[in-house]
């Protein structure tokens, strides 16, 4: 019996892709870029121990001018939307399961968009924060302990590929996500429960300023 559905944000919850960002850094640096996949964009700031540009910097291979990281930070910021269909569709779930996000992610994204989660998940674990980050199984299992819930019960809704092998050993279901029609489908098919959101605005107040101003001053520490 399923008690819990787990989700990622970063193309589940919100809409965006690793990918799309770092093709997106590749044309403003007129660079190729040296590392990043979707399940990880870069290990050391999803754990919290780097500043954005030393991690842009890792991932494009070379050191960055101050105008540079910043265009690189707005392009990085503006990448992760929320899906309001997603959130409304988890608020959902919520009246009969217990609904949680795992995901790996860093300051700027969750002072973005941690006000409008909080109204909605029951429990959120931020890679940056909690210093465990996916695909590695620690982070698995912390959630379940934080949780309360054993293994079995729960399903993780992710989108990277990578992520499936460690839930799938912790004996996690997993969902490969691609669209909400698809999610619901599997979802069924596994006991969960689901009704087709009502379409209704989500107030999103967003101090993308704030946070600008706060990420761009790694320009002069870094």
């Amino acid at each position: 019996m399923i008690n819990a559905v787990i989700f990622d944000l970063g193309g589940v919850i919100l809409k965006g892709k690793t990918m799309a960002f770092i093709k997106q850094g590749e044309k403003i640096l007129g660079t190729r870029a040296r590392q990043g996949t979707e399940a990880c964009f870069d290990r050391k700031l999803n754990l919290g121990t780097s500043s954005h540009r030393a991690a842009f910097e890792r991932v494009f291979g070379r050191t960055l001018f101050d105008e540079e990281f910043i265009q690189l930070l707005k392009a990085w910021i503006g990448n992760w939307q929320l899906d309001e269909e997603m959130l409304a569709f988890a608020k959902q779930l919520k009246k009969k399961y217990t609904i949680a996000v795992v995901s790996n992610s860093d300051q700027a994204f969750e002072e973005k968009h941690d006000p409008a989660l909080m109204k909605v998940f029951s429990y959120i674990f931020y890679s940056h924060k909690v210093r465990m980050a996916k695909p590695e199984k620690q982070i698995f299992e912390h959630a379940l302990r934080t949780i309360g819930a054993k293994a079995e019960e729960c399903v993780m809704v992710d989108d990277a590929k990578e992520n499936e092998l460690p839930c799938r050993q912790l004996g996690m279901h997993f969902i490969l996500f691609k669209d909400l029609e698809q999610l619901q489908k599997q979802l069924e098919a596994v006991g969960v429960k689901t009704a087709k959101p009502q379409k209704k605005a989500i107030a999103i107040k967003v101090e993308s300023a704030a946070i600008m101003q706060k990420s761009v001053g790694e320009a002069q520490i870094s």
